[in-house]
């Protein structure tokens, strides 16, 4: 038999990414994959095709409302970012594990938020829009994800 594991459960693990290294990988994924549907689908024929061609006067407000569930839940991203850096500075810049583990969580699922426009783009290009209309999307969604930046300098 395997004796219990030792050490502290709520012990961080020591060689678990920073948030900035976190961001600064998902902000770099949301640029690789802009550029690669750009680079796919920006010059081809409508994937998605019989639709009503009035809805693309619309694809903007739709890419607006897709970004409202990021900035709602950036609120409680920065509180939690707000505790995790007090509480760092009050343990000479050790990190507590439990508000971190809760940043990550926050950031990530921020992250993923932050990719709405993008795929609502995605949606909006393979069904014959603008080019400009992903880019737009694209650049929306990158804005979002730089919002989400886990520090405050």
């Amino acid at each position: 038999m395997n004796p219990a594991p030792t050490g502290s459960p709520a012990t961080g693990n020591k060689n678990s990414p920073s948030p900035a290294t976190v961001w600064g990988a998902q902000l770099g994924g949301t640029v690789a994959i802009a550029a690669a549907v750009y680079l796919f689908f920006g010059n081809g024929s409508p994937v998605i095709v019989g639709l009503d061609p009035e809805w693309k006067r619309y694809a903007l407000y739709g890419f607006l409302a897709a970004s409202v569930p990021a900035l709602w839940y950036l609120r409680s991203f920065k509180r939690v970012l707000d505790q995790d850096i007090a509480a760092a500075r009050a343990r000479d810049g050790q990190p507590e594990p439990q508000v971190r583990r809760e940043l990550m969580r926050r950031l990530s699922l921020g992250g993923a938020l932050c990719e709405l426009p993008m795929a609502l783009g995605v949606l909006y290009l393979l069904a014959g829009g603008e080019v400009r209309g992903f880019v737009t999307a694209a650049c929306l969604s990158v804005v979002l994800r730089l919002s989400y930046r886990p520090f405050t300098r």
